[in-house]
């Protein structure tokens, strides 16, 4: 019985062992702010201010291939982020009152040509999607949400904070490829001088 007990002993230490040695994946280092500014492939962020109107974002982006049976609806907005969720709320519910206009234009790359991609935008009622005016005009901000996974994965997404996207347009599912972003906002806002926010662009999954 005491070599019975030996093995025994010398299996579940070894069990614990195994488990111990097998730590789970760390989680991708979180981006510098500078880091993020830098990146060129969907998602991507980019900090930027609401108060001044100006081009905030002007950049060519790689659009990556989707993975089947996943399909990508690629979605543009405004993401913030706070330490508790009154706070945050209510910035987002700040910005929606006050309005930012904007002109959104994504265009697709292939060397020398571009082409105008057609962006969408939630309708009144929310249960529908209308086109946006030809000239990119983005009149009104409705609540947005991207794939978080693909965030951590990219390092734009922190499980310290909590985040809350306010969507510009949906320009749906694309051909894997180069686009350029530009995005400009039409009047002055400041009301909303002491708000930091990011250009967000990123993927909702509609099916998997």
């Amino acid at each position: 019985m005491p070599a019975v007990r030996a093995v025994v002993a010398s299996v579940v230490l070894a069990l614990l062992v195994g488990c111990g040695s097998t730590s789970s994946p760390e989680a991708p280092k979180l981006l510098t702010r500078a880091e993020a500014d830098a990146r060129t492939v969907v998602p991507f962020t980019r900090g930027v201010r609401l108060d001044k109107a100006r081009r905030i974002v002007d950049v060519t982006f790689d659009l990556p291939p989707a993975v089947p049976p996943a399909i990508p609806s690629l979605k543009i907005g405004f993401r913030l982020q706070a330490q508790e969720v009154k706070p945050l709320l209510a910035e987002a519910e700040r910005i929606r009152d006050v309005g930012v206009p904007a002109r959104v234009r994504l265009e697709r790359l292939d060397g020398d040509h571009a082409t105008s991609v057609r962006l969408m935008t939630t309708a009144p009622g929310g249960r529908s999607m209308e086109p946006l005016p030809p000239d990119g005009h983005v009149g009104k901000l409705v609540q947005g949400k991207v794939e978080s996974g693909m965030l951590i994965e990219a390092g734009l997404y922190s499980q310290d904070v909590y985040y809350h996207m306010l969507q510009l347009a949906d320009a749906g599912l694309l051909d894997a490829g180069r686009y350029h972003l530009t995005v400009d906002l039409l009047e002055d806002r400041p009301q909303l001088n002491d708000i930091s926010a990011e250009l967000i662009v990123g993927f909702q999954l509609l099916g998997k």
